[in-house]
């Protein structure tokens, strides 16, 4: 019997709208550290802790992302209606946005600002596209 992950039959799984705020957390905290980055251009010393503490926003809302993009992909009963393809794509893209998150920190930290930057641009082109294959509806019925 597959667990009841719906609130009622025929509704569809509440994993999907969790999967849809754990993007938007992603992409949120993507936002704070393009804003906290801003302030520290313009040598805004200040501003350096929240630019710290917002990359470990970014580690815990990529985490949380991929873990619930996993639970719909792998649950029984939890998918979306595109498809097992569809949620294996969200998967791994989800995977790609939390392991490039961490040598773009590391970079920021440690590495030239040549190499954070541009890091910092794939990343938020990774997270938006997740963003776009959750909220995009391929619904058969």
């Amino acid at each position: 019997m597959e667990p009841n992950t719906t609130t009622e039959p025929g509704a569809r799984p509440l994993w999907l709208p969790l999967l849809r705020v754990a993007t938007g957390a992603s992409l949120a905290a993507l936002l704070w550290e393009f804003l906290t980055a801003g302030q520290l251009i313009t040598f805004n010393a200040a501003a350096l802790p929240l630019h710290y503490w917002g990359a470990v926003a970014v580690h815990v809302a990529t985490g949380a992302q991929l873990a619930t993009a996993l639970l719909v992909w792998r649950l029984p009963g939890a998918g979306s209606p595109s498809g097992p393809a569809h949620d294996r794509r969200v998967a791994l893209v989800s995977l790609l946005a939390f392991v490039l998150a961490f040598p773009q920190a590391a970079l920021g930290s440690n590495g030239p600002l040549q190499a954070h930057v541009p890091m910092a641009l794939l990343l938020v082109a990774v997270v938006v596209w997740a963003v776009l294959l959750v909220w995009r509806r391929l619904d058969p019925r």
